[in-house]
């Protein structure tokens, strides 16, 4: 687009060089995209017709555009406002530099680049319209022109007291913009990608609540980083650079694997960089680095305050390695910032990965729990948390009990003087007070059959301490709640609390409970037995089915598999059980050993017709082989630590996602009904997985996500599959199946 034919389209328009582009806040420089990267979106590039330069002529594109304006450049590229005659809109167009035209690797990492962030289709992520070469073979794509501020530029103005962006962006809709990103970056981790840069400057706010995250120019896959064997990354030579440049450090992995033809980047912002790239190891960079940025985000929303503050890069990189920085309530007193979303805050920026929240969604209900006055999981709520909740929740009741114990107060003083006339005065405030009370207790008592859902459905998933503490909330706001004190009878009996469950049973306990007269007699028949010994444990669990409470049976053994037991009488009982629990399974074959480091190694397979392993829950297994037998509920699984599974020949369908089982090192899940393997991604340390077998498998490219894997078996009809040899290439052994 030269200036002449510019001038014959408008007089008033800029034309742009020919061939060039900048960084418009919305590209980084020196992207550069590895094999690996193709790999990613091999299902939707490469089985694009235009995947090849062939496919990208599209002739002038002065014939479809008219230039406007530079938006903004960079080193390597610009960003210009285009008229885009056919959709008769306004876009923008970035276009690569004379300078970087002859490098054939550019235009790649141009086009590259280009289809890469194209393929992140979410609402809050920039949309590319159109990807083409010109006639000259200089390439150029259109994206969204956005309108609007960054995010960093709104919190500047409300960091200066701008009375106008106060009453804009308040809090509330601050949190709004907030759970956008972190939609987007949920997305994004979905596709595999890390962003690397999250900051308040890289996020377009535009003027009817749209919201874009920019910059992904050190976005990442995962496993790029895996491949790095060089040294750990130094940003020694920015040391002495001053901190409010707010300069991104970025560098070059050379060699960061034999196939790879270009080099790759790492970097971050300094006061917003996870520890983990502070400390230039690429490797240790997680998703999880992401979710730190995201709280070092929310940070600054909160205080209006970078995290981490220092005069140069090398003090905020030492500070960011400590986890020296003061909690958003410490750093901004005056903003009265909530206990709840501090606690946020601080979990997400955990200096070890581990204590974060393991995945973006977990941050966002967190925030979403805020929002609705519920008790967050950074809190580690209590009882006296979940009541105070309460409370805040019915402002409207607490505050005519306030203002009626303040009346009442007033009446008691005056009563002196008139003695008679107040205490009629005074016995209507106290009707009144009680009326009040009455109101709160009736509203806590609405509320309390929801607690018994809640508990209902934590049982159900086995999370006996959380369904626990649920029951006694609900029971706390009524006492008269019936279901409940039936729940709570039997979570005794289940305890083995047979005397205290019969009291709560039988009603003997001063409370309404829901009648079971079959449990209550089960509560009796134990309580006056005594102790139970693991050779009674078969037949309390018969009783458990025949007296109408199985569904407490997981609890039992929750209860009884976490306390010190003797494991040659204990794993007969659990056999036995499972027996019990499996009548069409006939004798139960199970062995077991003790490991070294604690836990045990068990072995329940070849048994077809084993269903409910419920006699396993609580039990800290290391190594389990589960092979040939029926369709397990995992859940019951409930304790972390393993780290081998076997699963091979079971006709399970969907792969699981326990967060239990993060230490997961080997998975066999051969000749199940398993097709999606998404979920792969759970279990980051794993090294061991068995595909084979599997009829109308599909290798998802995906599988590169799982950057630990050193051993992978699949069926020989893969051998020629691309994400298998590259794999391959990487350095996974690849173990070929007859199966």
């Amino acid at each position: 687009m030269d200036d002449s034919n510019e001038k014959n389209r408008a007089n008033d328009k800029t034309s742009p060089p020919g061939r060039e582009i900048g960084n418009a806040n919305l590209f980084a420089d020196d992207i550069v995209f590895s094999n690996t990267e193709k790999i990613l979106f091999e299902e939707d590039l490469e089985r694009n017709p235009a995947a090849n330069r062939e496919g990208l002529m599209d002739g002038n594109p002065e014939d479809r555009y008219s230039a406007n304006k530079k938006l903004n450049q960079g080193g390597m590229k610009a960003i210009w406002e285009v008229d885009d005659h056919r959709t008769a809109r306004k876009v923008a167009m970035a276009l690569i530099q004379d300078s970087k035209i002859a490098a054939e690797d550019d235009i790649d990492a141009f086009l590259y680049e280009a289809r890469l962030t194209a393929n992140l289709q979410h609402p809050n992520i920039i949309p590319i319209y159109d990807i083409a070469l010109d006639e000259n073979g200089n390439p150029y794509f259109t994206m969204k022109a956005l309108k609007g501020e960054t995010l960093g530029e709104i919190i500047k103005q409300l960091q200066a007291g701008n009375p106008e962006y106060a009453a804009r962006y308040t809090r509330t809709r601050l949190l709004a913009i907030f759970l956008k990103v972190c939609n987007a970056i949920d997305y994004a981790h979905a596709k595999g990608v890390i962003h690397l840069d999250l900051k308040p400057s890289n996020i377009n706010v535009g003027d009817f609540g749209d919201v874009h995250v920019l910059d992904w120019g050190l976005s990442t896959l995962i496993t790029h980083l895996n491949e790095y064997e060089g040294e750990p990354v130094s940003w020694r030579s920015m040391d002495d650079v001053s901190l409010e440049n707010g300069q991104t450090l970025t560098r070059y992995l050379e060699g960061a694997a034999k196939s790879r033809e270009r080099k790759n980047m790492v970097g971050g912002t300094p006061g917003y960089m996870a520890p983990e790239q502070a400390q230039g190891i690429p490797s240790d960079i997680d998703f999880q680095t992401d979710v730190y940025m995201l709280g070092a985000m929310l940070y600054e929303i909160l205080t209006h305050h970078c995290p981490i503050s220092g005069g140069t890069v090398k003090d905020a990189l030492q500070k960011t390695v400590r986890g020296d920085f003061e909690p958003p309530d410490q750093r901004a007193p005056e903003r009265k910032i909530p206990a709840p979303l501090v606690a946020i805050v601080m979990k997400a920026m955990a200096t070890d990965p581990a204590d974060r929240y393991p995945h973006v969604a977990a941050l966002i209900s967190d925030v979403h729990k805020f929002q609705d006055g519920f008790a967050t999981i950074a809190e580690n709520p209590t009882f006296i948390t979940h009541l105070s909740l309460l409370i805040k929740r019915h402002k409207l009741a607490v505050g005519l009990i306030t203002a009626t114990a303040a009346i009442i107060g007033a009446v008691l003083f005056q009563s002196f003087s008139s003695i008679k006339r107040s205490e009629r005065v005074a016995l209507d405030a106290l009707a009144e007070l009680k009326e009040k009370n009455d109101y709160i207790a009736a509203t806590a008592r609405t509320v309390a059959p929801d607690y018994l859902d809640l508990m209902a459905e934590q049982e159900k998933n086995y999370d006996f301490a959380a369904a626990e503490q649920s029951l006694n909330t609900a029971l706390a706001f009524d006492p008269d709640l019936e279901t409940g004190w039936l729940f709570k009878g039997v979570l005794a009996m289940c305890q083995l609390d047979f005397t205290n469950a019969w009291n709560i049973l039988s009603g003997n306990h001063g409370h309404p409970v829901r009648s079971d007269p079959p449990a209550v007699r089960l509560a009796r028949k134990y309580m006056e037995l005594g102790p139970i010994t693991d050779a009674e444990l078969p037949q309390l669990v018969k009783d458990f089915k025949a007296y109408n409470v199985a569904a407490g049976i997981p609890r039992l053994f929750h209860h009884l598999n976490r306390t010190d037991f003797d494991p040659e009488t204990r794993f007969p009982a659990i056999a036995k059980s499972l027996e019990i629990l499996n009548p069409k399974a006939g004798e139960v074959e199970l062995s077991w050993q003790g490991a070294v480091a604690g836990g045990w190694i068990i072995d329940i397979g070849g048994n077809p017709d084993l269903n409910d392993i419920s006699a396993l829950c609580g039990l800290k297994i290391l190594l389990l082989n589960a092979s040939g037998i029926g369709e397990p509920d995992l859940n019951l699984l409930t304790e972390e630590g393993m780290v081998e599974l076997r699963l091979g020949g079971t006709p399970l369908n969907l792969m699981f996602d326990l967060d239990q089982m993060r230490d997961l090192q080997s998975l066999d899940i051969s000749r199940t009904r398993i097709r999606d393997l998404s979920n792969l991604i759970r279990y980051p340390k794993l090294r061991s997985l068995n595909i084979s077998g599997i009829d109308g498998l599909s290798i998802s490219p995906r599988l590169i996500w799982n950057r630990n894997l050193k051993i992978l078996t699949v069926s020989k009809e893969f051998e020629d599959d691309p994400t298998i040899r590259d794999l391959a290439r990487r350095g996974v052994i690849i173990i070929y199946s007859d199966d």
